[in-house]
């Protein structure tokens, strides 16, 4: 099946689909968000001290008790990541491809880089922008499909949280809840509503197609 830069591809010229990308691609991104994820609720868990209302999420990245979790989820997150955002860029999707690996690079430097670090600020704000802009191409370029409707919401709804926040209406002073919904939008798009759904590579027999987009 040919692609074309109308079709969802996020490229210019013909590109093949191919399956076995795709269900590498996915495999990657199920270990980015899982190691992402899991490395966060796990350093929650080791940080009694940690509050929802007053503390971000990279508090948590200092803390004696949570730093390696926090910190090692995130950069094998991010390196997982990064292979994701590559076997989208073979299964025919060059211009998402390295949008999404910079947002990836960005995760695991939040993780390498901690709180007291110049470049940590950098690194975060890198991966929600960037991941928002992820939203936006594969939803734009997708957006003849239910999926690629819902994943360019995504990106409205990501900038609405962070003004919201911004203009005071959130009943928090920490950026922890926050910054929650990018993470969660974002395991939501590898897993089920992305170009190559886990879900989708769960349910599809070996050797068929991973993707029908």
């Amino acid at each position: 099946m040919a692609a074309s830069a109308t079709d969802g591809r996020g490229g210019a010229g013909p590109k093949p689909d191919s399956p076995v990308a795709g269900r590498v691609a996915a495999a990657c991104g199920a270990v980015a968000t899982l190691s992402a994820l899991c490395g966060i609720a796990l350093a929650v868990l080791l940080d009694p001290t940690f509050s929802w209302t007053t503390d971000a999420l990279s508090d948590l990245g200092v803390r004696d008790g949570s730093a390696a979790a926090f910190n090692w989820g995130l950069i094998a997150g991010g390196a997982a990541g990064v292979c994701y955002a590559a076997g989208l860029g073979r299964a025919g999707r060059p211009v998402l491809a390295p949008l999404l690996a910079l947002a990836m690079v960005a995760m695991a430097g939040v993780g390498v880089f901690d709180v007291t670090e110049p470049l940590h600020a950098p690194a975060a704000i890198g991966f929600y922008g960037l991941v928002t802009a992820a939203f936006a191409v594969d939803g734009w370029f997708r957006r003849r499909e239910p999926t690629g409707r819902v994943a360019l919401a995504f990106a409205p709804v990501h900038v609405a949280v962070w003004a919201t926040f911004a203009a005071g209406w959130w009943p928090v002073t920490g950026l922890a809840l926050p910054e929650l919904p990018g993470a969660l939008m974002f395991a939501a798009w590898v897993w089920a509503v992305g170009p190559a759904p886990v879900v989708e590579a769960i349910r599809s027999p070996p050797g068929g197609p991973t993707d029908g987009h």
